[in-house]
């Protein structure tokens, strides 16, 4: 998000870190202290001075705006971590990450770091040694004095050791130090009568008790400098912007990461840049064109979950960062035509209308919700209240990783009463596609396979019309085409007639298709292990496609 200051007349110059006032034209990133310097740095620059400029406006802040006109995957700029970690929220129970890599453990009996004995993904997990990442704090969480904590989450607190990663750049990159602290922070949305800063000052004195106080007195001994002192305020600061700003990784690796210039980009629920981040290129950022962006327009991206409905989006962007969304999908009730946050009318007494409840006006906070059909009216908390029962029921059900016969059952409870598109409804159907045909290791039969196909379509529609790009999508996405590719063959094959493969072409067309759409859709995941896993069956599908094809002698010109 945008920064807080106003735009800087000087900097540091790039080559020599002296005082300078030139700054590059184009992106208005960096400065020079002199043209020869600013030539010079040009062959490095290059790679991350890309088509924007930083502008700047009363309503959002500081923007990206493109410089010239960009057609979808272009390239619009890299960008490197200021700072990775495990997320500044607290695990109270469940999976933990990593200390090393931030990937997802669930088992307290795992390994340990030899240094602090805190829990590590494997002995030789790379980020141990990574002053970075955990080198450096390793050796501050080993002063931790003796304790009694009551459990195991109580005593590895993951929600502190992203502040004294940050605390490092101190000592390490001043730069990436003082480029954190121009960031957008919120303080003034959360001062000392809000909730979050009360959880922030227990956050603190934790840190204070068991690792900087031990520290400081680590230094007297010593005659060591190993951070320079800091204070509650800035740390309420680096919260601050940790929240607002960072970027959350939600797949196998449970962590946030903080990014310079992608923290200045404006958020907008219909996104035209996708995020692509390289875990093997210390987790680089690439953010590329997903749709056509024009010369002067604003470059944006998406803070807050493309699959909520209106009001969940609204909610969590007002809470955590502190600003609401007027955009096109906002403003719409029906969100693209998805329907994606609608009720079914319940109608009078009698019976249901037929119709279906949409809020009147979504970017007010308590607006009316009224039946497109029969115009019954119902307050807005009502049906908050309702929804935020239902998704509770999904949430129980779904950490328990249901089978078929349960998913169904909530799907049919939830149908009662919500628009067959509803983002409750996506998201049990998403669940059920991908178990329809391979629970049980009972074979399909074709009525259900028919089944999983309707549901698969329908899906692959709300999935294209809420991300036209493939901005944030693309994973889901990928994954339903697989499983309309799976539903599909087998299907085909079953009903194949040699005799009659002229009738087929069409059907084989489609499915390669299919497959040819998957490839496209999943470059944009090649960097993270859960898209390059799918890419990899997706490929390994194709090649068995072929191979039938070839062992029926189907050809299709």
């Amino acid at each position: 998000m945008s920064q807080s200051s106003e735009d800087p007349k000087t900097g540091s110059c790039e080559v020599c870190q002296q005082s300078a006032a030139r700054r590059c034209s184009a992106c208005k990133l960096v400065f020079y202290c002199s043209e020869d310097h600013q030539k010079s740095h040009w062959k490095e620059h290059k790679n991350v001075c890309r088509p924007f400029e930083v502008a700047r406006c009363a309503e959002v802040g500081r923007y990206l705006k493109a410089t010239r006109d960009l057609n979808p995957s272009d390239i619009i700029f890299t960008d490197t971590p200021i700072v990775f970690g495990p997320k500044p929220h607290r695990v109270d129970e469940g999976q933990f990450p990593c200390v090393g890599c931030c990937r997802l453990l669930d088992d307290q009996t795992c390994h340990r770091c030899p240094g602090c004995f805190w829990p590590v993904c494997k002995p030789d997990c790379q980020g141990i040694k990574v002053a970075t990442l955990h080198g450096f704090e390793c050796n501050i969480l080993r002063l931790r004095p003796p304790s009694e904590a009551k459990s195991f989450y109580e005593y590895y607190r993951f929600d502190v050791l992203i502040i004294l990663r940050a605390l490092y750049l101190q000592k390490t990159n001043v730069k990436k130090w003082e480029t954190m602290l121009s960031l957008q922070d919120h303080l003034r949305e959360r001062g000392p009568n809000s909730k979050v800063y009360k959880s922030i000052e227990e956050k603190i004195y934790l840190l204070q008790q068991n690792y900087l106080d031990p520290l400081r007195n680590y230094e007297k001994e010593t005659g060591q400098s190993v951070l320079p002192p800091v204070t509650s305020e800035v740390i309420h600061k680096i919260y601050g912007i940790l929240d607002v700003n960072a970027t959350e990784l939600t797949e196998d690796i449970d962590g946030v990461i903080l990014y310079p210039t992608a923290s200045l980009m404006e958020h907008n629920c219909i996104p035209n840049t996708v995020q692509m981040i390289d875990e093997k290129d210390n987790l680089r950022v690439t953010y590329k064109a997903a749709l056509p962006i024009k010369k002067d327009e604003h470059i944006t991206t998406m803070y807050t979950h493309i699959l909520w409905g209106t009001s969940a989006r609204r909610h969590h962007l007002r809470k955590t960062k502190y600003f609401t969304c007027k955009c096109k999908r906002c403003q719409d009730p029906t969100e693209l035509g998805t329907y994606l946050s609608a009720l079914k009318c319940l109608g009078t007494e009698n019976e249901p209308c037929g119709g279906v409840q949409l809020p009147i006006n979504p970017t007010e906070s308590n607006c009316e919700w009224a039946c497109n059909k029969c115009g019954i009216k119902l307050p807005n908390k009502e049906i908050m209240k309702f929804v935020h029962h239902l998704n509770g029921e999904v949430e129980k059900m779904m950490a328990k990783r249901p089978k078929v016969e349960e998913l169904e059952d909530i799907l049919g409870k939830l149908l009662k009463f919500l628009h067959p598109n509803h983002y409750l409804v996506y998201s049990i159907k998403h669940s059920l596609v991908q178990l329809y045909g391979n629970e049980g290791g009972i074979e399909a039969s074709s009525q259900l396979l028919s089944e999983k196909q309707k549901m698969c379509e329908e899906l692959i529609a709300i999935t294209r019309r809420l991300d036209p790009g493939n901005a944030r999508l693309s994973l889901y996405l990928g994954v339903l085409l697989n499983e309309l590719f799976i539903a599909k063959f087998k299907l085909f094959s079953r009903n194949f007639d040699a005799e009659k493969k002229g009738e087929f072409s069409d059907t084989v067309k489609d499915i390669e298709n299919i497959l040819e759409e998957n490839k496209l859709v999943l470059q944009h995941e090649i960097g993270s292990t859960a898209g390059s896993k799918l890419l990899e069956v997706v490929c390994q599908n194709e090649a068995k496609f072929k191979n039938w094809m070839d062992s029926e002698n189907v050809n299709v010109v």
